[in-house]
Parts: C-alpha cells; structure tokens; sequence
C-alpha cells in the first residue's frame, strides 16, 4: 500500500514538474524532459501544432542555440493542403520566443499535386500525377514567414541550394510520398556543411504500414542516401517513444523520428547541451 502510494505521489510530481511547469524543470539529469514540458505547454496554446514538427523543431533549435548559431532553418517538402507549414509557421514564432534565435521556414511543393509516378518504385499502387493539388492563394494567405518555393524539386532545390542565403537547416519533413521525389529532396543534406547544423532532425510521412518497403518510396530513398555518402547518413532515433511525452508514446508519428548525422561537419563533436538540461541562459521566455 505504501509503495503505491509513494508511486502515485511521484507521478504527480513529474506531472508538476514536466507537463505543467516547463520552468521548474532545471534540476532534470537531461533536456528530454524539459523539451517535452515545452512542447505539451505548447500544444495547449494552439491546436494547429504538430507534435511531431514541434518536438523535432525544438531539439533542433536547441541543438542550435547549444551551438551559438543566431539562426536556423526548418523545411517541408511536399505541402499538399498546407497544413503542416502552417504549423512549422507557427512554431518558428515560439522558436524565436524560447530560444531567442531566428527561425525561417521553407515549403517545397509543385503546387499542383504529385507528379506522375516514374516506375515501380515510386508506388504506383499508391500515388497517381495530380494527387493531393494545392489551393495557392488560399494556402499563402494562411502563411506568416513561410518561404513557398513551388515547381519540381529536382529544379528548385539546387537553385534554393545555390543562393546559400537560409540559415542552417535544424529540421526537415520528407511528405512527398514517391520515391524519386524524395531521393531530389535528400540531396539538400548532401550539401555543404555550412548550410547544416551537425545533427538534423528528419520527419519521414511514408514509410509505415501499405506497401513500404527499404526497396521502394521513401524508405528507398533514405537507403541509397546512406549508401551513396559515406560521411552523411540517416538515421531512426531509436527508443524514441521512450523520450516523447507519455501521451504520445505509441502514437505512429514516433516511428517516423530520424536524425540526419552529419560526420564531416565542423561542430559535429563539439558538445550539444543533450545530457543536461539547458542553462538559464540558453533560453528565453517559454
């Protein structure tokens, strides 16, 4: 009965300490914690959030702060409907508030739906040339900062990459569904260094359940990245349900968690803030 009781009285304290009171969170071993508090603080101020791109975005940004970077960079590719920019919109904004560094947003999109499937491995059974169009109008009125960056990828990213003029990337979302799409949009974690931060986190939509496989879609896709770079490879975030908030742990987005390693990086061994939890004066108002 005691032990109980004990067991009770623990879980409502980290239910103090980690879901209600972000700011009291200054004695946890590690940052999981504190990300977390922010992250489901955050949630309750806006329903539009995603907490897949938030808790993602946040380690990204913390990462980046740890680091002294002034800026950092958070990318969609594949905006459909326009919902998840919306909500990366929206996150830069508590980036900014919590951490005091600069957020810019990026969403890559035709802006006429998928296009045609190449061959089989594009998922045919799955996708056809048109699927899930954009109302651009609509779309870009919801938008406050977001960058929308439309035509195919294979054509817009090396231009985008070329100009070098966006902060370094702290996250991406991979939502393009094929896999020749997805193998353009790797090619942004090919490029220099300096447009990286050393770890990215990556948020990959298909890759679970139908018919995915290593062999096609975007899991193909990460595959022959890892093959093909031998200083830069994608990774799941293992254990990552036991890291999340509670609420969310068997969620499927958790599945979807990777981190983009990029060894040949400058700061790659410098150490990131990961085991502690962060200084006073590495955040500002939550």
């Amino acid at each position: 009965m005691l032990k109980r009781i004990l067991r009770k009285g623990v879980r409502l304290i980290n239910h103090w300490l980690y879901e209600d009171n972000p700011g009291a969170v200054r004695d946890a071993p590690v940052v999981y914690p504190w990300i977390n508090a922010v992250l489901l603080k955050t949630l309750r101020e806006s329903s539009l959030m995603r907490p897949a791109y938030l808790w993602e975005a946040l380690h990204g940004a913390h990462l980046a702060k740890t680091l002294g970077l002034p800026a950092v960079s958070l990318i969609e590719f594949g905006v459909a409907g326009g919902n998840g920019l919306v909500a990366l919109d929206l996150i830069a904004q508590r980036i900014e508030r919590i951490f005091g560094i600069q957020a810019q947003v990026y969403g890559f999109d035709t802006g006429a739906g998928l296009p045609a499937p190449q061959d089989l491995r594009d998922c045919p059974n799955l996708f056809a040339g048109g699927d899930y169009p954009m109302d651009v109008a609509k779309l870009r009125s919801r938008l406050t900062r977001a960058d929308l960056i439309l035509g195919k990828i294979d054509e817009t990213l090396p231009a985008f990459m070329a100009k070098s003029a966006f902060a370094p990337v702290a996250f991406i979302s991979v939502d393009v569904d094929l896999y020749s799409s997805a193998k353009h949009a790797l090619h942004l974690l090919g490029g220099e260094a300096k447009m990286l931060l050393p770890r990215i986190h990556c948020y990959f939509d298909d890759i679970t359940g139908f018919t995915y496989t290593p062999y096609n879609g975007e899991r193909l896709a990460i595959e022959e990245f890892n093959q093909e770079h031998p200083s830069r490879k994608i990774s799941p975030i293992f254990g990552a349900r036991h890291y999340v908030p509670k609420p969310f742990a068997n969620e499927g987005w958790v599945d979807k968690l990777f981190m983009a390693h990029i060894f040949d990086h400058e700061l790659y061994g410098r150490p990131d803030g990961l085991g502690r939890i962060p200084r006073a004066d590495l955040v500002g108002k939550q």
